[in-house]
């Protein structure tokens, strides 16, 4: 497993500490040189992942929602989004953590063209 990758513009190390503070792999900036960078590698396999993996999300939160209602009833009124946020949040941040060693260890990170 990688413990860094250099920036394809200044050549310092990029830790995965850095890695994990990017808000998203579409923002990603060298933390030295503020260079905007871009992953291409497996960034599109990962997408079609994420495709796959929201209809598992919804319906694991209509099955937590069906189990909970017996119990607290007001439960179906509450909006999809906010039970999954609520209550399956730790799962989705697995799932990103994921994704993030898996472009961290086998991406290739390249410099975005300027617009």
């Amino acid at each position: 497993m990688k413990t860094s990758v250099p920036c394809p513009n200044c050549q310092k190390a990029i830790t995965l500490d850095d890695f994990e503070d990017f808000s998203s792999p579409f923002t990603m900036k060298c933390p030295y040189c503020k260079a905007k960078l871009k992953e291409t590698k497996v960034t599109p396999i990962l997408l079609i992942g994420l495709i796959a993996i929201i209809p598992l999300f919804i319906y694991l939160t209509e099955i937590l929602i069906s189990l909970l209602s017996g119990i607290i009833p007001v439960i179906e009124k509450i909006p999809l989004s906010i039970v999954f946020i609520g209550l399956l949040y730790p799962l989705y941040a697995l799932y990103e953590r994921f994704n993030g060693l898996i472009m961290f260890n086998k991406g290739n990170l390249q410099l975005k063209k300027r617009q």
